[in-house]
């Protein structure tokens, strides 16, 4: 046996704990750096739309908190209810709230709701609602913060 081919355990021991608390610094480094995605740990839930009809009008009182949930542009989200409804109507940027001219049941905005986060939401590699919907020239782009994936979409 060759003398300068052994190893001592004790060295090759500390060697290894060396090799391991490098690794466990580094893991944690790592941790820290990287952002904690918005909905990590909790499932994603839509908030129910509360309505008020006032004849031919609905009014959806949370809009902004369901935009928000979605994290999306109250305009945007605007834009698309409106188009499926196709009806006219507007958001009141300083109470919150979407008037929509036609009488819709507030299933059928869940229904709607779901639908536009299925689409524009969710994430459809790793189904992640953190995401950000980016305009990239005339096209939109659902980029994942948590997995970093690209998906072009479709417009409305």
């Amino acid at each position: 046996m060759n003398e300068g081919a052994t190893s001592h355990p004790s060295t090759e021991n500390e060697r290894i704990l060396s090799i391991i608390r490098n690794y466990d610094f580094l893991l944690q480094r790592l941790y820290r750096k990287v952002p904690v995605p918005a909905g990590s740990g909790e499932r994603f839930a839509i908030p129910k739309p509360r309505i008020i009809r006032i004849g031919s009008t609905t009014i959806l009182h949370n809009f902004r908190e369901i935009a928000d949930v979605m994290r999306r542009d109250p305009k945007l989200l605007t834009r698309y209810l409106l188009k499926e409804l196709a009806t006219a109507g507007s958001y009141d940027e300083e109470s919150g709230a979407l008037k929509l001219n036609i009488v819709v049941s507030a299933r059928a905005l869940s229904v709607l709701l779901e639908r536009f986060a299925r689409q524009y939401v969710i994430c459809p590699t790793c189904g992640r609602p953190d995401t950000k919907l980016e305009k990239r020239e005339r096209i939109f782009v659902l980029k994942c913060e948590a997995c970093g994936a690209e998906q072009p979409m479709k417009g409305f």
